[in-house]
């Protein structure tokens, strides 16, 4: 399945072939919704038996549960995983305004469907963190202390992969010291081949590979953002020639090291019956911080981001907020560590998103039968 399953917490855990998956919609009486992978097919249920594999999902005091989230989730999270020779995954965790319940999702080689269905948020989040989070250290120092341009985190990323390419080149070579002075000409077509290239051994390129939505963004270098990136210790600059500084050197030393590969999350929800990503996050673990980058798009495609180094706690108590506040924007009225019973969701139509009003039996938006 591409997953490492060594410490799957507290979960419940099933699979399905995939012509399972209009069973479930049968089984369950679900009309699914947009948010969802999948659709009905209401021909191909009625003409095929589910696989001995759905039996167990079948059977579970959980089905509706599962196929609530599978088919109709009021939140879905996309991970993606690449970069420094890593394994390559794309996978979900879907979930509810009903419950505090995480269903995450997978899928093989195979077509078989791996599901895992998670008690609340932080014993996913625990989960999740302890195969694709590093420990990391406690004193790790700010490296980006405000919420600045995407461009200066271009130029930052692009600062250590230059560093990385100068020491791979000296190795080469057979020299003892690097060469760490580059002409701003050069700095910048390099840039372009960069992100061009969108080879994942480097890091800049994957976050861009990997972070769905940062490929549309404008991306306008101006001297006040290599300006900011000098502030910053990646750079000095004299004249034409620009010269990797002591962060450069730092953080390219720990890429090099213990680069562990990045993951991306993206989470979305329906608005008014339309899927919209609500907020995007990058994350490069090594063995001294877990790099997490959080990124606001404009409207016009203009781009800022927010980073923190963060232990491997201190990563679970964030996540544990981001999707509290995600819950919040969709609706949600109770905390993360709150059960449904002590906190009632409101619910909103699959169909158009619209809130639907206690005691009615159709959406007041579009009419569908709740």
């Amino acid at each position: 399945m591409g997953v490492n399953m060594e410490k799957p917490g507290d979960a419940e855990i099933f699979q399905l072939a995939p012509v399972d998956i209009d069973h479930l919609f049968r089984r369950s009486g679900s009309n699914g919704n947009g948010l969802s992978l999948y659709t009905y097919n209401a021909e191909q249920a009625a003409t095929s038996s589910p696989s001995e594999l759905f039996k167990p999902l079948a059977e579970s005091a959980n089905f509706s549960s599962i196929a609530n989230k599978l088919l109709a989730p009021d939140l879905k999270i996309e991970f993606n995983r690449g970069g420094a020779g890593s394994a390559e995954e794309t996978y979900h965790a879907f979930l509810s305004l009903d419950d505090n319940d995480v269903l995450a999702r997978f899928q093989g080689s195979d077509g078989n469907i791996l599901l895992m269905l998670f008690d609340n948020e932080e014993s996913f989040l625990q989960w999740w963190s302890d195969i694709y989070a590093s420990k990391a250290a406690s004193n790790y120092q700010p490296v980006f202390p405000e919420v600045l341009p995407m461009e200066v985190l271009v130029c930052a990323l692009h600062c250590i992969d230059i560093y990385r390419r100068s020491y791979l080149e000296s190795m080469l070579d057979y020299r003892g010291g690097l060469d760490l002075a580059i002409s701003t000409q050069d700095f910048v077509q390099l840039l372009r081949r960069s992100l061009a290239s969108q080879d994942k051994r480097w890091l800049l390129p994957t976050m861009f590979e990997i972070t769905s939505g940062l490929k549309g963004i404008n991306i306008a270098l101006k001297p006040e953002h290599i300006k900011k990136v000098e502030e910053l210790g990646f750079l000095t600059s004299d004249e034409s020639v620009l010269t990797l500084g002591e962060r450069s050197r730092l953080m390219g030393t720990e890429i090099i090291t213990s680069w562990l590969g990045s993951i991306s999350c993206q989470a979305s929800a329906l608005v008014n019956g339309q899927e919209k990503t609500l907020s995007r996050m990058f994350m490069t673990p090594t063995a001294f911080a877990n790099h997490l980058f959080s990124f606001e798009i404009g409207a016009e495609g203009d781009a800022r981001f927010r980073h923190q180094a963060l232990t491997l706690p201190e990563l679970v108590q964030i996540l544990m907020k981001w999707i509290e506040a995600l819950q919040k924007a969709i609706g949600g009225t109770a905390p993360a560590h709150v059960t449904p019973r002590q906190a009632p969701a409101m619910k909103f139509c699959g169909q158009c998103g619209a809130e639907l009003k206690p005691g009615k039996k159709f959406c007041t938006g579009c009419g569908t039968a709740i």
